[in-house]
């Protein structure tokens, strides 16, 4: 083998070694088991966690309250906002014998901290809008979008997406008032688009629509702008950029590029965490020399990405009040945030106490003794 094939096959490998060993990221810490966490506080003064039983939980001041009760094996997803005015609770029965990613769950919300939960309807993908005013889930079986009032459930509308190539689309939306709504859907041939609509006069407005199939359109967005993410699925044809356009007067003519690639970024963009900086996940292949992707968050000034990550296969950011974490492989990695809750984490002499008494009664049935007066009866 010559030099030239020699540093062309070595190279990589050694890159990716020096990445790997420049980030080490913290696991979080928390006195309760990381699959049974559905949320937990900044400053861990409150935790939702769930049981196998089919409860969900609010550890609060040494307090336990059970929040919402299903059936064994009833599986809790706890989103918040940065607004920390309330939470979305998604509830999913059966989580174990049906799945699929179309599953409708029931969606409820409860104020920040809080264990008052209201129904708000059934569905997926939800999330809260307009400084927690609005919620929005999508019903993926009549390709509907629902959007409610918080304060008050029975204003609300629907848009019916158009998409019928792709059962498992979900469109991404943003509200830029209480009565136009930005967001993506697939037209009869699969092209992907972004549409505007007034509820008001109840018309659609087509603004883009992307050249061809293999093309992927995400929305992020803060107080004062909407970002628009462009990734492309095409291997023979990779590229990614962001663009920035201002809020008010929202005008798709005006934006400015903050980001582009010509790699195919997983994208999942993360806007609102921190001030003129987007995290998202970037495709590392080039660096790497095979297939590989990082956390990477650009500053929006600056133009300037810099990698959060070195463990060579990200592909989901959670972003938890103030804290956004990295799942990889069973544990959580802190990108940011404190990661060290173990004296924060008020998990719960009551819980456990809870838990204890409740192995001493199984225990008490299945002992010998209880079985022979079992017989004797």
């Amino acid at each position: 083998m010559g030099l030239s094939n020699f540093f062309r096959y070595i190279f990589p490998i050694l890159l990716s070694a020096s990445i790997s060993a420049e980030i080490k990221l913290p696991e979080i810490s928390t006195k309760q088991s990381i699959n049974n966490l559905r949320f937990i506080s900044s400053n861990g003064r409150f935790t939702f966690y769930q049981r196998r039983s089919g409860s969900l939980l609010l550890s609060t001041n040494y307090k336990v309250e059970e929040v919402l009760k299903g059936s064994i094996g009833t599986h809790y997803t706890v989103s918040g906002s940065k607004e920390r005015k309330y939470h979305i609770i998604e509830q999913s029965l059966n989580y174990h014998t049906y799945l699929s990613v179309r599953k409708l769950k029931k969606i409820f919300i409860t104020p920040y901290g809080k264990n008052s939960p209201i129904l708000m309807g059934e569905g997926i993908d939800s999330k809260l809008h307009l400084n927690d005013s609005w919620i929005s889930y999508y019903k993926p079986y009549q390709h509907i979008l629902v959007f409610k009032n918080v304060e008050t459930p029975s204003i609300s509308f629907e848009i019916k997406i158009q998409n019928i190539k792709n059962p498992y689309f979900v469109p991404h939306r943003v509200l830029l008032s209480s009565t136009v709504v930005l967001f993506s859907d697939l037209n009869k041939n699969g092209t992907p688009g972004l549409i505007s609509f007034n509820r008001t006069s109840g018309k659609s407005l087509l603004l883009i629509k992307a050249e061809n199939v293999q093309m992927r359109y995400e929305l992020c967005s803060t107080d004062q702008h909407i970002y628009i993410g462009n990734f492309s699925l095409n291997k023979l044809n990779p590229f990614s950029s962001i663009s920035l356009y201002k809020k008010a007067n929202f005008n798709l003519g005006k934006g400015r590029i903050v980001y582009d690639n010509n790699k195919n970024d997983i994208g999942q963009m993360i806007c609102n965490h921190t001030k003129d900086k987007i995290f998202f996940i970037k495709d590392m292949s080039e660096e790497y020399g095979g297939a590989g992707f990082e956390a990477s968050v650009i500053d929006t000034k600056t133009k300037k990405v810099k990698i959060l990550s070195s463990l060579k296969w990200v592909n989901s950011i959670i972003n938890m009040d103030e804290r956004l974490l990295l799942p990889y492989r069973g544990s959580f990695y802190v990108l940011k945030g404190d990661n060290n809750i173990l004296n924060k984490d008020n998990l719960l002499t009551e819980e456990k106490k809870e838990e204890k008494d409740e192995k001493k009664v199984s225990n008490k049935e299945n002992s010998p003794e209880q079985s022979k007066k079992d017989k004797k009866k």
